[in-house]
């Protein structure tokens, strides 16, 4: 066992006991805040999650009937391994989790810099105070058997299991297991459905436990996924999509169109539920769950957005017409079963730029509406039939952490506050403002005004998130990447910054016109019109230094952060950009990259359209100084794009300075990192803004 796994469970295996954080002595205490990154839940009345504070990654667990809440284990990340993944068993008997950030093949990021790389490793514990984690072996993926007495996960290229009551002493379970994507198991627990990716095509299997060979369920030239397997465990239902064409470069965050498809497991017949007649859906849903699922063994839920906006259907196991369960104008973000016929749905159908909750009874479409205080709540878990869902769930002054509510009466049974783990900073800037900023091209920008307190006229920054599948709120995020963003949001407010985070063209929550909007990304760039928009609106601004208007944002709020020094330097004086993408027309060869280029659907032709709508197609008109951060290691966004963009900035004589931070991922796998993006940004914008 490493010596500094022993030390952090020496420290982690306790009852709560959270330190307080001393804002006053430290410039980056606002970073350390508790957020509720993981939520896991057994089919007893139980749950597990994970929480993120500071450079702490915790195991907290709660069972009925009090949902008293107990720290399980801790451990910090100054190896560059924290815990990054929480299960809990069928059961609610152990807790399994993963240390260390995996990437392709089952590496893993190294930001400590440690000469022995560490390795994704998984351990189990018992969800009881006192326990001890006891490792499993190296691996990624865990899955509970039904019964909860196995685990397997992924190693390599090959499935192993464990039994919980013996877990150091893993066995080779499938060779080339590994392959099995999204499985499931069959009722009786005795064999895996999977889906097989053949490359542009796709089978889905079964295999049984010990057997020598695979039995093809679906097989042919289309793509399925997300296979469901109904409560008798007769049927199982997917989605079928087109297969890819060999000279076709995808875009694979655009829609498609796609059929709901049921399989009779004793038969083999097939049956189409239900054809979109046009694009309906993107394979990246926020919440893969929510794609399809059973209710009973008559009805079968799906998630189209063939109307244009992200809705809930339900569909009879033998086919016919299918019927809206959420409203058309707004997109449900997130469902649970809630009991026999009802499903628990997170959506913004109430207030669009936030999130709200409902139960929605699928055989009549009756809704009832869940009342919480959150504006923002993700992570939705139900256990089993116990009639308790647990989620996140945050405000404008506080991140998301967990609520456990009571399905039948709605009533909310547990919920978490900061001062449960010792923090208590607030800001002393006003909380955002939802508003409506015109774009360049015409059109309405929805954003988040962040303003602070006294007279100007202040200095401005314009903040522009990632994804861009993302949705920004008037509120911390559920996401740790952008709850660290909204964080650094309000304190640059309370440092004099006027600061708006839009919400540009291609994100979501808006409808799907909204996402693939027209001349997005490498085509037009069109997008970027909004920002622009938004640079213009502060600039007319009575409380705004119109030469003090800056911009920034990582991945790609890093591309547009560039866009707008290469475009419009004569508006934006400075700017810092993380992790960002400068040239749509480069595929990098890094292995196991996830290559933006191709991701968003360039291809070879195309090469001369993307150059242009890339900052570097702009890159003679770029002056302002600019700030360049990134991780050596980045899997997203391959760091030879801050290279070489540094390079050729340079050659220009424009004044960039870079920070790159080695074996550090796109998402910063450790909280070092985000306070060394904090005080390297602090420091430019107030040398180049002038803030303070």
């Amino acid at each position: 066992m490493p010596k500094s796994f022993r030390m952090a469970l020496a420290a982690g295996a306790a009852l709560l006991a959270f330190p307080a954080i001393a804002a006053a002595q430290d410039d980056t205490a606002f970073l350390r805040f508790p957020l509720a990154t993981t939520v896991s839940a057994a089919d007893a009345p139980a749950f597990a999650w994970l929480i993120r504070q500071g450079s702490d990654s915790i195991i907290m667990a709660a069972s009925a009937p009090k949902f008293e809440r107990i720290k399980l284990f801790s451990r910090t990340d100054s190896d560059g391994q924290p815990i990054t993944d929480v299960r809990m068993s069928p059961d609610g008997r152990y807790v399994v989790f993963q240390t260390a950030a995996g990437f392709g093949g089952g590496r893993a990021y190294n930001p400590a810099s440690l000469i022995d790389p560490p390795k994704p490793t998984l351990w189990v514990m018992e969800a009881r105070a006192g326990a001890k984690p006891v490792q499993v072996a190296a691996g990624q993926g865990p899955i509970f058997s039904p019964d909860g007495r196995t685990l397997i996960y992924r190693q390599g290229r090959d499935l192993w299991s464990a039994e919980l009551a013996a877990p150091g002493q893993s066995k080779l379970m499938i060779a080339g297991g590994a392959a099995f994507g999204q499985p499931i198991w069959t009722r009786d627990g005795k064999g895996l459905i999977f889906v097989s990716d053949r490359g542009g095509y796709s089978f889905l299997g079964r295999y049984a436990l010990g057997a020598d060979k695979v039995e093809w369920l679906v097989t042919g030239a289309d793509r399925v996924g997300s296979p469901v397997l109904s409560p008798d465990g007769k049927t199982v239902a997917y989605l079928r999509f087109g297969g890819r064409q060999h000279d076709v470069t995808y875009d694979l965050t655009e829609s498609e169109p796609f059929a709901v498809e049921t399989v009779e497991i004793a038969t083999g017949a097939i049956r189409t539920l239900w054809q979109s007649k046009d694009r309906a859906v993107t394979a990246g849903l926020e919440d893969g769950d929510n794609a399809l699922r059973w209710v009973g063994d008559d009805t079968i839920v799906f998630y189209s957005e063939h109307d244009g906006w992200g809705r809930l259907y339900a569909v009879a196991r033998g086919g016919g017409e299918i019927r809206g369960l959420t409203p058309t104008g707004c997109e449900a973000a997130e469902s649970e079963p809630a009991g026999a016929d009802s499903l628990f749905v997170v959506h913004n159908c109430r207030d669009i730029d936030t999130r709200q909750l409902s139960i929605i009874n699928v055989r009549t479409g009756a809704e009832r509406q869940v009342k919480r205080d959150d504006v923002v709540m993700a992570n939705a878990v139900t256990a089993g039939a116990s009639g308790y869902v647990a989620l996140t769930g945050g405000d404008t002054d506080n991140a998301p952490l967990v609520r456990v509510l009571d399905l039948k009466s709605g009533a909310t049974v547990m919920a978490e506050k900061p001062a449960d783990y010792g923090y208590s900073r607030s800001f002393a800037a006003p909380a955002p403002k939802a508003v409506r900023i015109k774009a360049a091209d015409g059109g309405t920008v929805p954003a988040q005004l962040f303003m602070p307190a006294g007279k100007g006229p202040h200095p401005a920054l314009v903040y522009v998130h990632g994804g861009p599948s993302r949705q920004m709120y008037p509120a911390f995020h559920y996401s740790d990447y952008y709850a660290n963003d909204y964080a650094m949001n309000r304190r640059l407010a309370e440092q004099g910054y006027v600061v708006v985070a839009v919400n540009y063209r291609s994100g979501i929550g808006y409808g799907r016109a909204f996402r693939e909007a027209e001349g997005r990304g490498w085509r037009a760039a069109s997008e970027y019109s909004d920002v622009l928009g938004v640079g213009r609106w502060l600039a007319q601004r009575d409380d705004v230094d119109r030469k003090r208007i800056g911009i920034w944002g990582g991945s790609y709020g890093g591309l547009l952060t560039g866009q707008a020094l290469a475009r419009n330097s004569d508006l934006f004086s400075a700017g810092v950009a993380i992790h960002g993408v400068f040239d749509w027309s480069w595929p990098s060869a890094l292995e196991g990259h996830l290559n933006p280029s191709r991701f968003f659907g360039v291809s070879e032709a195309n090469r001369p359209t993307a150059l242009k709508a890339s900052p570097l197609g702009a890159i003679d008109g770029w002056r302002s100084p600019v700030l360049l951060f990134s991780g050596d290691q980045d899997m997203n966004v391959d760091v030879r794009e801050t290279v070489d963009l540094a390079q050729k900035l340079k050659a220009r004589n424009v004044d960039v300075r870079t920070v790159i931070l080695p074996g550090e991922a796109h998402g910063f796998v450790r909280h070092e990192s985000w306070v060394r993006l904090w005080h390297e940004q602090d420091r430019f914008l107030n040398e180049k803004l002038g803030a303070k």
